[in-house]
């Protein structure tokens, strides 16, 4: 028996001996294409593989879409737009409002872009899809175009509606979104009939699809907000019902805390990361402009305070001549100037009024008001704005305003009437910018040419 296992043990090791090869096996477990690397790959390799460990997966693989699809691959010109506006509109904001552990931890690392577009069974188009909380795949990539910021904000608005629902794969959504418009959720959201626009904003929901799902809900409450940004959000929830406009900001304050509280992330230095990108980036020059959502847009209340403004040395120097002329009008009334209120009212999207509202009283008297007209006519691309005194209405307040007409004259219209000015957010505050937490909540005009001449107002939002 020994004899037995000993010569079976010879056997075993002389045909293990026996299948030995020597000759080199040539194959590298990282070579699954044949192909060189192009400028493109090697762009993609150091601003995607390198820092962050993604992969962009451009050239065509069936398998890598649904297969009842007729799906096209992407021109390699559109992969750099595409993936640039990645890069600079998600990713670098997220990097910087929450941090590089954050971006390498939860960015997905599979990025698969198809040229053509994916059509539902509704027959709706699909932008992106995230999946695993590991891929997102991007569609209608050959239609992107960075030049133009109305085509590129719907793209980002998807990249950062799937993104969140990748996060949400990680943390699970906050109870207290949850529970805000459980019974309102339906899976007939495409029918307008049933549930016309009106009813989702009096409903809180920040668009149609949003009504799908509590999971779609979040996804597009973030979505906005960060692609189409606080002032858009603002002025959607200030013009819908009161019961609408509070359910909205619940959940705004919900996605804002979850972020927070879940990743680190401070959502609001991401919402202006995103915004400053879209301005430098993608030319957001309309859409991000004090005068659209003052004039054209009526975000902000239009009654501007000059006790409440910031003004350069020469406006309150012609301000203070004017108080003093009126103090000085009657010698027994002593009229003390209370405030200039700029009041505007457009007519279109360019031109409109000016009322300098003047209130004043002597002691403790009722104030009276003194009102004096002008017409503005505004540029929304060279952003200037000049105005014209007008002829003086009827009234008492325009009988008042008569009394103080010359100095009036000489120190307040001569200074609107006498240049043309130009108007941003704001101004007078050089050391602000637009990454700066309150750079949107004043804005005004200069002298073109003279920033040192100006007014700056603090800006009330309106809610209907």
């Amino acid at each position: 028996m020994k004899i037995f296992c000993i010569m079976l043990s010879f056997l075993l090791v002389l045909g293990v001996t026996s299948c030995r090869k020597k000759e080199k096996v040539d194959f590298e477990f990282n070579k699954d294409l044949d192909y060189t690397p192009t400028e493109l790959d090697n762009w993609l390799t150091k601003n995607f593989t390198d820092p962050y460990n993604i992969e962009v997966d451009y050239r065509f693989d069936r398998y890598k879409g649904s297969i009842d699809e007729n799906l096209v691959p992407p021109s390699e010109n559109k992969v750099k737009e595409q993936m640039g506006m990645v890069l600079s509109g998600y990713i670098q904001p997220y990097q910087i409002a929450g941090g590089n552990t954050f971006v390498k931890r939860c960015v997905p690392k599979e990025w698969v872009l198809f040229g053509s577009f994916s059509i539902q069974s509704d027959g709706s188009r699909v932008l992106a899809t995230a999946s695993g909380g590991r891929n997102i795949t991007l569609y209608e990539v050959n239609a992107v175009n960075i030049a133009d910021p109305e085509a590129v904000r719907p793209r980002l608005k998807t990249l950062h509606h799937e993104f969140t629902h990748t996060l949400s794969q990680i943390q699970r959504l906050p109870l207290e979104f949850e529970n805000i418009s459980r019974a309102d959720y339906t899976e007939s959201w495409r029918n307008s009939t049933l549930y016309p626009d009106k009813d989702n904003d009096s409903l809180g929901f920040v668009s149609r699809y949003a009504r799908a799902n509590v999971m779609e809900d979040f996804a597009e409450t973030a979505g906005f907000l960060l692609a189409y940004g606080q002032l858009w959000f603002d002025n959607k929830a200030g013009k819908i019902p009161r019961s609408g406009y509070d359910i909205l900001k619940k959940k705004e304050t919900a996605v804002v805390n979850y972020f927070r509280d879940q990743f680190g992330v401070d959502f609001r230095k991401l919402q202006r990361e995103v915004a400053f990108a879209m301005y430098n980036e993608f030319n957001d020059k309309s859409f991000q402009s004090f005068e659209y959502w003052f004039f054209n847009q009526g975000l902000f209340d239009p009654k501007l305070s000059y006790n409440t403004a910031t003004v350069s040395a020469d406006v309150k120097t012609a301000v203070d001549n004017f108080k003093a002329a009126v103090y000085a009008y009657s010698a027994s009334a002593k009229y003390v100037v209370q405030d200039l209120t700029y009041i505007f009212t457009p007519a279109n999207a360019t031109t409109g009024t000016l009322v300098v509202s003047v209130p004043f009283k002597t002691g403790t008297n009722p104030v009276i008001y003194a009102d004096y007209n002008f017409t503005y006519t505004q540029d929304p691309v060279s952003h200037s704005i000049t105005f014209v005194k007008a002829t003086q209405g009827t009234g008492v307040n325009y009988t008042n305003a008569g009394y103080f007409m010359a100095s009036f004259m000489t120190n307040i219209s001569s200074y609107l009437t006498g240049s043309t000015f130009k108007v941003d957010w704001s101004v007078g505050k050089p050391d602000l910018s637009r990454r700066d937490e309150t750079f949107f909540n004043s804005g005004g005009f200069y002298k073109a040419g003279d920033k040192t001449s100006y007014l700056n107002f603090q800006l009330v939002k309106l809610r209907k």
